[in-house]
């Protein structure tokens, strides 16, 4: 396998960059490592890295980490009014859409709440008064 095999490999895996301790040819973790092939030196086995590769990869991770925008957190509910007045759909009042993520992560989670807030509740059957 190609070390550009290996890096979209790791990206697929959400590894946005090489872990510090990865194998020294292409970067990959040592308990998914196996035998790999990379143009520098062929088919190889895991390597263990030296500590200067461990400490530009870790430093080159920091500097990233400190590079990149801060997180946009969408927790405000908006409603889209609709041109008769009858209803409105939820969106993201941060974001101005309906298909943020972090808002439905989030919805999602309150819904769930109230479902089990619901389910704690003392059943009452038709028959009998609820007080």
């Amino acid at each position: 396998m190609a070390t550009a095999a290996i890096r979209a490999k790791m990206a697929a895996r959400g590894i946005t960059e090489e872990p510090p301790y990865g194998c020294s040819w292409c970067g990959d973790e040592r308990h998914h490592h196996g035998s790999q092939w990379a143009p520098i030196i062929g088919l190889h086995q895991w390597v263990e890295p030296d500590q200067k590769l461990i400490l530009a990869r870790m430093t080159s991770r920091r500097a990233d980490r400190f590079a990149a925008e801060p997180p946009k957190y969408h927790a405000t509910t908006g409603w889209a009014v609709d041109d008769t007045g009858e209803s409105a759909d939820e969106y993201c009042a941060d974001c101005k859409t309906d298909g943020c993520p972090r808002y439905w992560r989030i919805q999602d989670r309150l819904d769930r709440q109230e479902a089990a807030r619901r389910a704690a509740l003392p059943r009452v059957g038709w028959d009998e008064e609820p007080w």
